[in-house]
């Protein structure tokens, strides 16, 4: 029966080969030219055995073109990411470029971050043409902020290869960009660079782009601020520059942080609305035609305004297929659209399928639409009224049947009350978007857009307030669980296990359900038993502020100084996968090494003043100038020395009172200094370990 269902979905067969192409080439590269040579090889193999299998029917045989042109697709998938992810290892010898903005660019406090893509460059006196993709931060001023998508603008830089923090656990930013295909980064400061030309970039982007300022400017000129402005930005236009790190922690905590990334929902929301306007487009053939017409054109309007983003862009693809079917009077197989979809985006955007967006928008509608109807089947409500709600929370429910894994995998985190969320925010999401397109279209009528816009406001701030309430709820998120990838894919697999059963019957499926389970129980407790039984210390890449660490079994103690705690996202970030990964349960802050922690036992570790010592492991915390008053008749001797922030003596005098292999300096030193430091531990034969080039210290036990 499963296999009656796949022939159903033909361009799920395609599809497959595909996207292992795809991932393989990621994981285990190898060379371009034996790739192109076996594609060439193996097409014309297929090309010849198909002109042959054609001549002479032989049906038990019939693998052998399946397996080619699957061995093709598979090559094609690979081929692809060479095609796209070709970087340019010449930079270094290269110090003048022209390069053209090709997206908006995004403000922050100090600084413009434009994402350009560099057309030739000046490697010592040849021009070379190039397209690759690289960051640069330009001082903001008055010019810069002027700048705009398709500008084209020359400039004299160095350009430095994106790397990682080299903190445990974090973040992985560097590889994050790669599969953008961005790999270098700049900075320009104010005469650093010239504007060449103006709006060179594509046509349809540059007028999507513009059109996107012209309605920030509408919904800026109806005094629609703060919070209820950032928020109609993100849901209408995809637009999350203003929001804040507490509103995201809120709608994440809550279970409503899909309505704030143009996906699907909103590509849905827009077919429903149109499709209702236009109810009266369905008498003939042409007319159908020209509503269908109508339809595609605005979707993929919003599409382009929202800036093409995976889930948009598949969403966008799929509806256009069931429009054009419709208007045919053909009804076109839901799975055949998503694979179509998917394809056309990884043919283009083959690194797209490392992009969690893109995961998670594909498994969300793939869960919705083999779910929702076998979940609100469960219960039959005879008020129209709760039949909704029903519906709407069997949506949801399925919806993260198919996320979770994933969820879990990148963001640890598990919303209690998603289905609460959902019955108000996917209304409310529905309404703002009714009322921003109405505010659109009314917005030269003062009176009657002033009223949209105040019954708009009230709803983003009703949403906002619903959001916030839940919350507050008591464990309205569990947090710190941790899947490795292995894992997630474990908890995948006894989902197609159980959807074989239930669409076969067949108990074996049961059996592998339960098996797959049992590996997935006994990874995560080896991972559970290897983290306890490490003990390691770090002193973390963290430039704002000082941060080190000693993790022993479930505890860890971070010594740092008072502006830790106060930058909850900068905590978080350098912290918590850490915490989670290791399974700690017990953390504790220590602000200073030398009055309040002196003589305190900690989970083993011995603290005197500046002094730490654990299972014949010494270190020294030095972050203030009173090296200069120490005095001792006798050298201590220490593994390492740790500076940070507020050293203010010099590598003599260290080596006058202590005995050590290594010095750590943290990324809190400032740049001159760590000239001086790194000069006169170079002429004095000290072996130097530094964080802010070489990434986190660490040093297990």
């Amino acid at each position: 029966m499963f296999i009656n269902e796949i022939r159903k979905i033909p361009f799920f067969r395609l599809i497959v080969p595909f996207i292992i192409g795809i991932i393989y080439k990621i994981k285990f590269p190898f060379p371009y030219q034996y790739l192109y040579a076996g594609l060439i090889l193996v097409v014309a193999s297929t090309i010849l055995y198909g002109y042959y299998y054609n001549k002479k029917t032989n049906y038990h045989k019939r693998w052998v073109m399946g397996f080619l042109i699957s061995l093709s697709l598979f090559l094609a998938g690979a081929m692809t990411v060479s095609i796209q992810n070709k970087t340019n290892n010449n930079f270094s010898s290269a110090n003048k470029f022209t390069a053209k903005l090709i997206e908006p660019i995004k403000e922050t406090k100090k600084s413009i971050r434009l994402i350009l893509e560099i057309e030739n460059y000046l490697s010592d006196t040849v021009w070379v043409a190039s397209n690759e993709k690289v960051i640069v931060y330009a001082k903001r001023d008055s010019l810069s902020a002027l700048l705009k998508y398709g500008d084209l603008i020359t400039f004299n830089a160095d350009f430095k290869a994106i790397k990682n923090s080299g903190n445990p656990n974090e973040f992985d930013y560097k590889e994050y960009l790669a599969n953008k295909n961005i790999h270098y980064q700049t900075y320009l400061n104010t005469g650093n660079w010239k504007l060449v030309a103006k709006t060179q970039g594509n046509i349809i982007y540059a007028t999507a782009y513009k059109l996107r300022e012209k309605l920030l400017e509408i919904y800026k000129s109806k005094n629609i601020t703060g919070d209820e402005f950032a928020i109609l930005a993100a849901l209408t236009l995809g637009v999350k520059d203003y929001l804040s790190p507490e509103i995201m922690r809120t709608y994440s905590t809550s279970g409503a942080m899909h309505i704030l990334a143009v996906s699907g929902l909103h590509v849905g929301i827009i077919y429903l609305l149109l499709n209702s306007m236009l109810f009266f487009m369905r008498k003939n053939t042409l007319v159908k035609a020209s509503k269908a017409v109508i339809l595609i054109v605005f979707i993929w309007l919003f599409a382009l305004i929202t800036g093409l983003s995976p889930s948009v862009t598949r969403a966008s693809i799929m509806l256009s297929f069931i429009i054009v079917g419709n208007a045919s009077g053909r009804r076109p197989s839901v799975y055949n659209s998503i694979a179509v979809s998917a394809f056309l985006i990884l043919l283009f955007k083959p690194l797209a399928i490392l992009h969690v967006g893109f995961q998670l928008s594909y498994l969300a509608v793939l869960a919705i639409i083999y779910f929702q109807p076998k979940i609100y089947r469960l219960l039959n409500p005879q008020n129209v009224i709760l039949d909704k709600i029903w519906a709407l929370t069997a949506v949801s429910i399925a919806a993260q049947i198919g996320t979770f894994p994933i969820s879990i995998y990148y963001f640890h985190k598990f919303p209690s009350y998603f289905f609460i969320t959902n019955l108000v925010a996917i209304p409310a999401a529905y309404m703002i978007i009714v009322l921003a397109i109405a505010l659109l279209v009314f917005n030269f009528l003062p009176f009657i857009s002033d009223i949209i816009a105040y019954a708009l406001k009230s709803t983003i701030a009703a949403l906002n307030y619903s959001t916030l309430q839940i919350e507050n709820l008591p464990v309205s998120s569990i947090n710190q669980i941790s899947f490795s990838a292995y894992e997630s894919i474990a908890l995948y697999l006894i989902m197609l296990a159980i959807a074989f059963y239930m669409i076969n019957n067949n108990k074996k499926y049961v059996f592998y359900s339960l098996a797959l389970f049992l590996l997935f129980a006994s990874s995560k407790n080896y991972r559970q038993i290897n983290a306890y039984g490490q003990t390691m210390f770090i002193v973390f890449n963290s430039k704002s502020t000082p941060v080190i660490g000693f993790k022993h079994d479930k505890n860890f103690t971070i010594f740092t100084d008072s502006s830790f705690s106060e930058n909850k996202k900068h905590t978080g970030y350098l912290l918590d996968n850490f915490l989670t990964n290791k399974f700690i349960k017990d953390t504790m802050i220590v602000q200073s090494v030398g009055s309040q922690a002196d003589n305190q036992a900690l989970i083993g570790l011995y603290i005197k003043k500046k002094y730490l010592a654990y299972n014949g492991f010494r270190a020294v915390l030095l972050n203030d100038g009173d090296l200069n008053k120490m005095a001792s008749t006798s050298k201590l001797k220490t593994d390492i020395v740790v500076l940070s922030k507020g050293f203010s003596s010099n590598v003599d005098r260290l080596n006058e009172l202590f005995i050590f292999e290594t010095l750590v300096m943290d990324a809190t030193i400032p740049y001159w200094q760590e000239k001086t430091i790194l000069r006169d531990c170079a002429d004095l034969g000290i072996n130097v370990y530094n964080v802010k080039e070489l990434g986190a210290y660490i040093k297990e036990f």
